[in-house]
């Protein structure tokens, strides 16, 4: 009987057989839910309600001979003038009440709270971890989360629109350059839940994918420790090629020597590139971390400067093992 269940959930991913959601696993599920299937439903009713007896009226009135005409008019019905007019009101009106209780659980964060701060990038989500000092970015990064414990993210994007959208928490933020952005959510069920950005934000839109995993408490806590050791005693080298995947270099820059939106990392150490005012610099460590810390100074030529600020990010540590990893692609 697991078994069947489990692939049930694969097949179709919803609560129950009729619904249109995805399983909800979120306090915010609980409120936008109900509303949704009661709209849903009714409109359903009332499509029913209307076409039918349309449909019906169409065939049973209709002409049946050039020249016949109605043997009587009616210009008006007050019973049914006062029913589609008072009806549509009541409907209103709960819908309104309704909603707006819904709103605002939406968008009024628990005071005790946990606050992440979320990056948007091409093509990438960076999250930062204040109070346990950790952060975790790049294509497919899991973002850990306590069960049961309200999580409000402080949301900003480093170069264009992107959206913060989480289907089975029923939440989804914009996230704009310029300017903070914020949501929240309080997960009610363990287990890993995609995210997704729902503004198209260049060719790699599609690869800007994560996923929010709910733990335990106590798994919580251990996968915290698990991401501050994880990183340690890596060689230069390869803490360098864990970055270049993790931090989404990939999605720009090649390893092969082929040239995609930025330059190709075969080769660049030590290489002179000429830059857009027609002065010529030396690839070395001091012009690599000048490109991660003020990526549109200096800019080389040939190339739209559309890379991310990565200041803030990335440690003394992470940027010589991105250096070393450059270097040894020579």
């Amino acid at each position: 009987m697991d078994n069947i269940k489990k692939l049930m959930e694969m097949v179709l991913p919803v609560d129950w057989m009729f619904s249109l959601l995805p399983v909800g696993a979120s306090t915010q599920s609980i409120d936008v839910d109900p509303l949704f299937h009661f709209v849903y439903w009714f409109s359903i009713v009332v499509f029913m309600f209307v076409i039918i007896p349309m449909t019906w009226f169409c065939f049973r009135y209709r002409r049946r001979s050039e020249g016949q005409r109605a043997l009587t008019q009616k210009d008006h019905n007050q019973l049914l003038e006062v029913t589609w007019s008072v009806g549509p009101l009541i409907f209103m009106a709960i819908f309104f009440v309704w909603g707006f209780y819904g709103f605002l659980n939406l968008y009024l964060p628990p005071l005790e709270s946990k606050e992440l701060k979320v990056i948007g990038q091409k093509w990438m989500w960076t999250v930062q971890y204040p109070d346990e000092e950790i952060s975790v970015s790049g294509q497919g990064v899991v973002i850990g989360v306590p069960l049961g414990k309200p999580i409000r993210l402080l949301m900003s994007s480093q170069d264009v629109i992107h959206s913060f959208f989480v289907p089975n928490f029923r939440v989804k933020q914009d996230v704009v350059p310029g300017k903070y952005s914020t949501l929240w959510f309080e997960s009610n069920k363990i287990g890993e839940f995609p995210v997704f950005c729902t503004e198209f934000c260049g060719d790699q839109h599609s690869a800007m994918l994560a996923k929010i995993k709910v733990m335990s408490p106590d798994d919580y806590k251990k996968w915290v420790t698990e991401q501050k050791e994880k990183d340690q005693g890596l060689p230069p080298v390869k803490l360098g090629e864990k970055l270049y995947h993790n931090k989404g270099c990939n999605a720009c820059h090649s390893v092969d020597g082929s040239r995609v939106i930025g330059p190709t990392f075969k080769g660049l150490w030590g290489k002179s590139e000429q830059l857009t005012d027609g002065k010529s610099v030396t690839v070395d460590a001091e012009r690599i971390h000048q490109k991660l810390m003020e990526p549109t100074k200096d800019v080389t030529a040939g190339y739209v400067p559309v890379m991310p600020s990565f200041k803030g990010q990335l440690s003394e540590i992470e940027i010589s093992g991105i250096v070393e990893f450059i270097k040894s692609l020579k």
